[in-house]
């Protein structure tokens, strides 16, 4: 501390102040809570029916178009944003033709004619990404998510080789652990659907054996790309409308916030992630059953529902219940002590007769800090902040003169 106290000797009193209000602000953000509600936009598309699938799972959205991606309000206004198959400035919008009866007089460019600035949006959507927003791309939109991320990799650098058929597909990671299985059948409705090589630095959900003109090929199906603190879920599949699978990619972007809401709660407690699951109590559903994993010491089930409690049951891989949780508390949080890696299963509730509130049901490891240990950590931190500010300072000042 005496080193400290020699080093603020030697500053103004502006600089010192200004030290404390920048050390003030940095643990006011350590400890700032979230409690927004997903705000939701899907761009108006051609073959991906987004709105019919939100529709029917009552997630309130607002439809927006194409040129509403040059708009920075766009990605200020909303955290999460569907990007479907098919976006583009439609002919029919930029094309202006004068007939009389059905002989065309002439065919020009609208006035309203619209292309999109790829540069601008590239730049506000990497802002939006790592600012925490998260965003579903399909099918042909891969093109939109190129111009931002050079994510992707194509046989012979030709992305529509996919033929009609059905595929099997694996499921991973947090894929596989909501469906309950490591398997996905797909059927692929149309020929020319996106087939992918390979991806760089992003999650594969699902991979496939799949046809093409030019014979059998293996690649991913559903990825996820996660920049600063969010994410980006990309699939070629969205054939069917209502399936497990799809309802994975619909609830993990539409449930943004409360994923958010809860990674802030497991950073602040120093764990480390290890599963996310986001869903909702459909229609007459009466339960949710989902997979998580265990590892060694700690593990921390936490769980946020948005509106309306649940009670929870956990089972081992014997399928005996080791706990069963019914509180009115919309956040909870369960510890389980493994002696070794491995899993359970957690069976969700609905505590009441209402359906669709969408919740969060986010698995981690590690031990967690008392608040005591979490403010004196912070408190280091902010000191060896400090001192290096300080230090910084003091040899700027000593140039000067």
């Amino acid at each position: 501390m005496n080193i400290i106290y020699g080093v603020i000797r030697t500053m103004t009193g502006k600089s010192f102040f200004a030290i404390i209000i920048l050390i003030l602000s940095v643990t006011s953000q350590i400890y700032a809570e979230t409690s927004n509600h997903s705000n939701i936009a899907v761009v108006k598309s051609r073959y991906d029916n987004i709105e019919l699938v939100l529709s029917n799972y009552r997630i309130p959205y607002k439809l927006i178009e194409y040129k509403d991606l040059e708009n920075e309000d766009t990605f200020t206004t909303y955290d999460a944003i569907f990007l479907p198959s098919g976006l583009s400035s439609y002919y029919e919008s930029n094309i202006a033709v004068s007939h009389r009866g059905m002989e065309i007089k002439s065919v020009k460019i609208s006035e309203d004619f619209f292309e999109l600035d790829t540069e601008k949006f590239s730049r506000l959507f990497r802002k939006f990404t790592k600012n925490g927003g998260a965003s579903y791309f399909s099918g042909y939109s891969y093109k939109l998510l190129s111009e931002v991320y050079d994510i992707f990799e194509f046989f012979y650098d030709f992305p529509y080789m996919g033929e009609t058929g059905r595929i099997e597909a694996t499921a991973e990671n947090d894929l596989a652990r909501f469906i309950l299985s490591s398997k996905a059948a797909l059927y692929m409705g149309y020929t020319g659907w996106i087939t992918i090589k390979g991806v760089k630095n992003s999650e594969i959900l699902s991979e496939s054996v799949f046809q093409t003109p030019r014979g059998e090929k293996s690649g991913p199906i559903s990825i996820l790309h996660k920049d600063g603190k969010g994410e980006i879920l990309y699939t070629s599949y969205y054939s069917t409308a209502y399936s497990e699978f799809k309802r994975f990619n619909i609830y993990r972007i539409a449930g943004n916030s409360l994923k958010n809401e809860l990674l802030s709660i497991i950073s602040k407690n120093f764990q480390e992630v290890t599963g996310i699951i986001l869903d909702a109590f459909l229609s007459e559903e009466t339960s949710r059953f989902y997979i998580i994993n265990l590892y060694r010491g700690n593990n921390t089930i936490y769980l946020l529902s948005g509106n309306t409690p649940f009670m929870f049951e956990i089972y081992n891989t014997e399928m005996n219940l080791t706990a069963s949780v019914d509180s009115r508390d919309l956040s909870q949080a369960y510890n389980i002590i493994s002696e070794y890696d491995d899993y359970c299963f957690i069976k969700i509730y609905p505590s009441s007769s209402s359906r669709f509130d969408i919740f969060a049901v986010i698995s981690a490891k590690g031990a967690i800090y008392s608040k005591g240990v979490k403010i004196t950590l912070a408190l280091f931190a902010a000191i060896i902040m400090l001192i290096f500010i300080a230090a910084f300072i003091k040899v700027l000042l000593s140039r000067l003169k």
